[in-house]
């Protein structure tokens, strides 16, 4: 499926995650040494804004990476600043961005400035079609979505939740369903998120609050022997789109796929046009 290149200390920690899985290569950059194979250490920097002056990029690096690319990081550290010389770098490369945004009500004045630059200079990227998508996910909801969890092993709580979803999402989006409704996605709706469903309800947990979507995607990974034996699966699942098109006024559509999996699973991507928390 390609590859993920992390950036800081949330995003290489993000992109091991990817890394267990054979579909992705995974690459790194920090400041800090770390024993990692196709890792960049880059000279550390006191700001975010010598970060974005000084960085030099070693070209070797990147003459390895292929693409597609999911570019990861977060746009509250310092390194974050370095965030559009590796862009550049990967340029020539079909690039998407996962964008992990920390809890800002908790950042200082500095960290907060900062991360609202980087947020929205990218999602910029995304609108004028330099990225093919940007995936934004935060923090906060995603622990809202897991309920309490503790202080020690907070991050890879959430991370073990974050990188599955979108892998399997991933997957999903790359093998043929039994049915499906899906179409060209919208042209100019680059700015996304996703999480999952409820099968029951239709109640759906995004790990982002994404505002005005234009479009969702709904991915139901089924169990084979329910497939055969449901009658009215799909009535219950086209019902719940329809409603759901209807009293959101948004583009829907699904796939359904055949698993082993006891469990059912229902992922959901949703796409918007308008930038996100563009007044705050």
């Amino acid at each position: 499926m390609g590859t993920v290149v992390g950036l800081g200390e949330a995003g290489c920690n993000i992109a091991k995650l990817f890394s267990q899985y054979p579909q992705y290569e995974a690459f790194y950059i920090d400041a800090e040494s770390k024993k990692e194979d196709n890792y960049l250490k880059i000279t550390k920097q006191d700001n975010h804004e010598l970060y974005e002056s000084k960085t030099r990029l070693r070209k070797a690096f990147f003459e390895k990476i292929k693409g597609p690319v999911i570019f990861i990081l977060s746009g509250s550290g310092d390194i974050s600043g370095a965030c559009l010389r590796v862009l550049e770098k990967l340029k020539n490369l079909d690039l998407y961005v996962l964008y992990i945004k920390p809890d800002t009500d908790l950042l200082s004045e500095t960290k907060l400035k900062q991360e609202k630059v980087v947020f929205h200079v990218l999602q910029q990227y995304a609108r004028s079609g330099l990225l093919k998508r940007m995936f934004i996910v935060s923090n906060p909801v995603v622990e809202s979505v897991l309920g309490d969890v503790p202080v020690i092993g907070y991050h890879e709580k959430l991370n073990n939740l974050i990188v599955p979803t979108m892998h399997m999402i991933n997957v999903y989006s790359n093998i043929k369903p039994e049915m499906s409704t899906f179409s060209e996605p919208v042209e100019t709706a680059r700015i996304s998120t996703f999480g999952f469903a409820d099968i029951e309800t239709g109640e759906e947990k995004l790990f982002y609050d994404l505002k005005m979507p234009r479009e969702k995607i709904f991915y139901y990974a089924i169990n084979e022997e329910e497939l055969q034996s449901s009658g009215g699966l799909y009535k219950k699942i086209t019902t719940q789109l329809k409603e759901k098109s209807e009293s959101e006024n948004v583009k829907v559509s699904y796939g359904i796929y055949s698993t082993q999996y006891e469990q059912n699973y229902v992922y959901c991507v949703a796409h918007a046009t308008l930038v996100q928390e563009e007044n705050l």
